[in-house]
Order: C-alpha cells, then structure tokens, then sequence
C-alpha cells in the first residue's frame, strides 16, 4: 500500500489536520500521500483548482494510486466544479488498477445506475489516460 501512495488510517488523520505549508513541506520530502493530500487541498480552494488537479494528475501518472482517491474528492467536494460521475470514475479507474476497496467509496457517492453507467465509460478513457500498458496491482487483502 505504501508503493501506491496510500497512507495508514493514523497517518491520514495527521495529514488531514495539517496546514498546507506543513503539507507542501511533507510533499517536497518525498511523502507521497501528503502530495496528494497538499494537492486535493490546494484544488478545493477556488483559485487553486486547476494546480491542484494537476499536481494530482502528476502523482497519478506516476503510479500513485491513492491519487484517484484524490482526484475523487476534489470532483465530489468542489463547488465550482463538482462532478459526481468524474468523481465515480477516479475511483472506478483506482478498482481497475487493483484497489478493490474503491468499490466501498463508490458506493458511497450514491449514484443512479445511469451516472455509474457514465462513471464506468470515463473510467475506461481515463484508463487509457493514465494507465496505458499499466498492469494492476492489487491492493493486499487486509
């Protein structure tokens, strides 16, 4: 879990407690799950939506799976920009790359089975996106 970026449920809970000066300082360390969690943060304040996308689309692309979990909540939290199907399909796309545990969070987001329908074929483009040639790599069974 740590390879992908996810934090444990204590350090989540610290990472979400922080200021983002803390946050960034974390990041500039190498700290892959406080990147993602600076970069959701920055991206739910107005003015700092599209950075923050694209910090998360660079942890992404570079194999950090708990970026989708990031991506999701910035489309599931954001007022300017909220997108409840993008938010399904991060995750959606999180299951696809071996997190079997998005499933739960998807659940969550309580979707119509035409906005789920929508997610899944987002999914499928971002897929190509993200993850072209990409193997999943499951999450351990805990």
């Amino acid at each position: 879990m740590v390879a992908h970026g996810y934090p444990d449920k204590q350090h989540k809970q610290s990472l979400d407690a922080m200021a983002l000066d803390q946050l960034q300082v974390l990041a500039s360390s190498g700290d892959r799950s406080a990147s993602v969690i600076y970069a959701q943060k920055t991206a739910l304040f107005p003015q700092g939506f599209y950075d923050g996308v694209g910090m998360l689309r660079d942890e992404a692309l570079s194999g950090n799976l708990y970026a989708y979990y990031g991506l999701s909540e910035v489309y599931r939290g954001s007022n300017e920009h909220r997108n409840l199907v993008d938010s399904a399909a991060y995750l959606r796309l999180a299951y696809l790359l071996g997190d079997w545990r998005a499933t739960y969070a998807i659940g969550k987001l309580g979707l119509s089975q035409i906005e789920l329908a929508a997610a899944d074929e987002r999914a499928a483009s971002l897929l190509q996106t993200f993850a072209e040639g990409s193997a999943p790599s499951p999450r351990p069974l805990e």
